[in-house]
């Protein structure tokens, strides 16, 4: 980490964050938690950013379980809530985009947590350095070809049927 000033004298290829925020117990009173707080602030952090989800070139998700990123999905604005089945038949998650499928939206284009094991306190950095290696083209054998912007997003301290926190960023290449 360093500043963008530094990045460019040292000709160095970086990325900027154009929008974050996080929450924690953002709906104690749902009975069973099916949406996390980034229903509380995604939009603002759209309008942030002056983007949108469709201009989310790949989103990395904390997969500890399949349902929790399908919860991020639909709570990101992806799709409408309780549509993340449909959309993940519909979309193209593999960082190639080499699908079938119209619709476009690498997902943990590192293969996450479900494809290298929950990596402790550490795993809320796992999809930060992906995003961060894909904005900076390092990622010779999964790049996402011309990422630009990415969304990071974050869940954790579930305690029982509770997160207690959620966090979202949105990432994009800045030089080099």
């Amino acid at each position: 980490m360093m500043s963008e000033n530094r990045a460019r004298s040292l000709d160095l290829p970086y990325a900027t964050i154009l929008a974050a925020d996080e929450l924690h117990n953002a709906h104690p009173e749902d009975p069973v938690q099916t949406r996390g707080g980034w229903t509380k602030y995604i939009e603002a952090m759209y309008e942030m950013a002056a983007l949108g989800p469709r201009d989310i070139d790949c989103l990395q998700t904390y997969d500890d379980y399949p349902v929790i990123s399908m919860m991020q999905i639909e709570d990101l604005l992806f799709c409408p809530k309780g549509e993340g089945p449909q959309f993940v038949r519909e979309t193209d998650m593999r960082f190639d985009g080499s699908g079938p499928q119209h619709n476009k939206l690498p997902h943990n284009t590192c293969g996450g947590q479900l494809s290298c094991g929950q990596a402790g306190s550490a795993a809320g950095f796992l999809g930060v350095t992906e995003a961060l290696r894909q904005l900076t083209r390092a990622a010779p054998r999964h790049q996402v070809t011309d990422a630009r912007v990415s969304l990071v997003s974050g869940y954790g301290m579930v305690n029982y049927d509770r997160g207690l926190c959620t966090a979202a960023a949105i990432l994009m290449t800045g030089g080099a």
